[in-house]
């Protein structure tokens, strides 16, 4: 492999740290992340309800908010920053 030097000091300071070998850990870094990437997206880890990790993203899953008027709330903010803004 062609690896930076920065990435091959970094991986041999890890390496070290968990008492193995750069190689080992390339293997075991690899093999955890095709094994996470093989994984159903069904089965991926549940960090709290709602809110779940989806091929490295963080995804907070909601009812639908088709009720809810984002616009409305953006201008009403907008309202409520220009009468708290101090006058010089």
């Amino acid at each position: 492999m062609n690896l930076s030097p920065e990435l091959e000091e970094a991986i041999a300071s890890i390496a070290t740290q968990q008492g193995i070998s750069p190689e080992e850990f390339i293997v075991q870094t690899l093999t955890e992340k095709v094994e996470h990437l093989q994984r159903p997206i069904s089965v991926r880890t549940v960090i709290q309800p709602g809110l779940q990790e989806k091929e490295g993203i963080l995804i907070f899953e909601t009812d639908p908010l088709d009720h809810i008027d984002f616009n409305a709330l953006i201008s009403q903010s907008r309202e409520e920053d220009r009468g708290t803004t101090m006058q010089w």
